[in-house]
C-alpha cells in the first residue's frame, strides 16, 4: 500500500491514502481513487497545499485506508464533476448520500458513518434565551430575528415565507448573535462548529438541535463496475461499523469542530 500521512489528529491518527490534487500527480493504475467536493468545509476543501482534506477525507483514509487496506488516493473537484467521474468509471468511490440517481451506478454501505444535524446556535446573554431553548421546529421561529449566510441553499428553501437577515459569511451572522443583533441562526450542525471553532465567541455561543429540514447520512459509494464491489461494500460496512463504535470517527470530527 502506498501510503502519506497527510496531518495529525486526535492522538496520532495517521491518515491512509496519497492526497492527489487536480493535475499534480497521475495515479497509479491499482490506486483506489475516491472524489470529493473540494469546496465544502468541514466536510471536504483543499488545504494551503492544495491537497483534499476534511472530515470525509480524514473519515475514508481511516474506513478503507486503515481498516480495510485499500491504496486510496483522493482527488477534490467541483461537485457534479466529482460524480460524474465515478458514474463513468474513471474513479471508484464518493463519500455521499445515497439518492435514486446515484443508486443506478453505485452500491452504498448501510450505514452511515458520518451524519450532519441541524442545530440552532444562540447567545447565552440573550434576553430571549427562555423562548429560544424552547424551539423545536420551524414554526416556532417566526417573531425572532434569524440570521443567515449568502448562498446558503438549505436557508432559500427551509425558511420560505420567514424575515431572514442575510449576511455575507457565516462568521458574520455569529458576530451579530454575539453582538445581541440577531436572535439565532440554524444551520447544518459540522459547517457551523467549523466556522464558530475559528471564531473567538465560543463562550458566548451555544447551540442544540432542531427538528428542522432533513439530516445528511453520508455513506460510502462505490460504482457498480468495481470488481468484487458487493464483499468490498461488506467490508467497508465491518469498518465502519467498528470505527463507530470504538469513537474514532467521533474524534475525527471532533478534530474539525470542537
Amino acid at each position: 500500500m502506498r501510503m502519506l500521512s497527510r496531518r495529525g489528529f486526535c492522538g496520532g491518527i495517521s491518515a491512509a491514502l496519497y492526497s492527489l490534487t487536480a493535475g499534480a500527480k497521475t495515479a497509479r493504475a491499482d490506486d483506489f481513487k475516491v472524489t470529493f467536493y473540494n469546496t465544502f468545509p468541514p466536510l471536504s476543501f483543499e488545504n494551503d497545499r492544495r491537497e483534499i482534506t476534511g472530515i470525509l477525507p480524514d473519515a475514508i483514509a481511516e474506513i478503507l485506508g486503515r481498516r480495510v487496506g485499500l491504496p486510496v488516493v483522493t482527488h477534490g473537484l467541483p461537485w457534479a464533476r466529482a460524480q460524474a467521474l465515478v458514474q463513468d468509471g474513471n474513479a471508484d468511490a464518493f463519500f455521499t448520500n445515497p439518492t435514486p440517481a446515484r443508486l443506478e451506478y453505485a452500491m452504498f454501505t448501510h450505514r452511515a458513518a458520518i451524519e450532519t444535524k441541524t442545530e440552532l446556535f444562540y447567545a447565552l446573554d440573550n434576553p430571549r434565551r427562555a423562548e429560544i431553548e424552547a424551539i423545536r421546529n420551524v414554526e416556532q421561529l417566526a417573531g425572532f430575528r434569524q440570521g443567515d449566510y449568502v448562498g446558503n441553499g438549505f436557508a432559500e428553501v427551509t425558511f420560505k415565507g420567514l424575515q431572514v437577515d442575510v449576511t455575507p459569511t457565516l462568521d458574520s451572522v455569529f458576530r451579530k448573535i454575539a453582538a445581541g443583533r440577531l436572535d439565532f441562526f440554524v444551520g447544518n450542525d459540522l459547517v457551523a462548529k467549523s466556522v464558530l471553532k475559528k471564531t473567538v465567541l465560543g463562550e458566548k455561543i451555544r447551540s442544540f438541535q432542531v427538528d428542522i429540514g432533513r439530516p445528511s447520512q453520508f455513506h460510502i459509494g462505490i460504482r457498480k463496475t468495481f470488481p468484487d464491489v458487493a464483499p468490498l461494500i461488506e467490508k467497508a460496512d465491518t469498518a465502519t461499523e467498528a470505527a463507530l463504535a470504538d469513537g474514532t470517527l467521533t474524534r475525527i470530527v471532533a478534530a474539525y469542530t470542537v
